[in-house]
């Protein structure tokens, strides 16, 4: 079977209704500021958690039902199941961390649930590649831009992370790690984001590339706030976790609607 679509519009037009995108980021506003100060809750933990957990499982399963609708083309199918597969890898790593953390009381920094994590980004770059090579080249413009802001991200975290830490030791590495992989795969969804604006594609692939954007943004945050010993099921990075999963089911809505 041939990868490609056997047709391929102009240009694909759907409107997105950027009142459900607004509507959106206020309700995970109001839901942070509700769940972790304006109720008296004794297991907001769990309720925080459960939330995390849930988030991505949606976007699993929204993604392999886009993958299904595209089953007469190829290359769309492997690109939607990556991206299922990408945020079933989440549900487990947050799954994992919530074991860890609330019923057995462990640290889950470092632990397997690492594993799953990471295993998100290399499943959601294939997803982007398939769709840029798909729909236009990467010019020697991109090849800076994906080589140059990686190279900047992480030579900033390498130097605060050394003077926090002291010394190149496993914290250390194990914190490039990550951020070598989300950095990566910001500069990718930053390059499709501007691909998909006005091209082929059309806004709802856009759309769905910001939900990725806002998710990596989160994640080399939380990797900054690890290290300094920071983060709480409370900090406000949630926020761009909270969003971006959100952002992409409805971008996922707008393409089942539009194939």
């Amino acid at each position: 079977m041939d990868d490609k679509p056997t047709i391929v519009p102009d240009k694909l037009k759907t409107n997105i209704n950027f009142k459900i995108l607004l509507g959106i980021i206020i309700s995970v506003i109001i839901f942070h500021i509700t769940i972790n100060y304006g109720l008296e809750l004794e297991n907001a933990d769990i309720v925080i958690s459960i939330f995390s957990f849930l988030n991505p499982l949606a976007v699993a399963i929204a993604s392999f039902i886009v993958s299904v609708k595209y089953i007469d083309a190829g290359l769309y199918r492997k690109a939607y199941l990556a991206l299922g597969f990408a945020y079933l890898m989440i549900f487990l790593g947050e799954l994992t961390y919530l074991i860890y953390d609330i019923f057995l009381g462990i640290d889950p920094y470092p632990s397997v649930a690492d594993v799953f994590f990471f295993m998100q980004y290399p499943l959601t770059l294939a997803y982007l590649i398939l769709n840029i090579r798909f729909f236009s080249t990467f010019t020697n413009k991109s090849k800076i831009w994906i080589i140059s802001l990686p190279t900047t991200i992480l030579l900033i975290y390498a130097t605060i992370a050394f003077s926090e830490l002291g010394e190149a030791g496993f914290d250390f590495f194990y914190g490039i790690s990550f951020v070598a992989s989300a950095s990566i795969l910001l500069s990718f969804a930053i390059l499709g984001a501007t691909i998909f604006r006005e091209g082929l594609l059309g806004k709802a692939w856009m759309i769905l590339v910001i939900g990725i954007l806002s998710l990596t943004i989160g994640d080399i945050w939380y990797y900054y706030l690890e290290f300094l010993g920071e983060f709480d099921l409370t900090h406000p990075v949630n926020l761009f976790w909270y969003a971006g999963y959100w952002i992409i089911i409805y971008a996922l809505y707008k393409h089942k609607k539009i194939i």
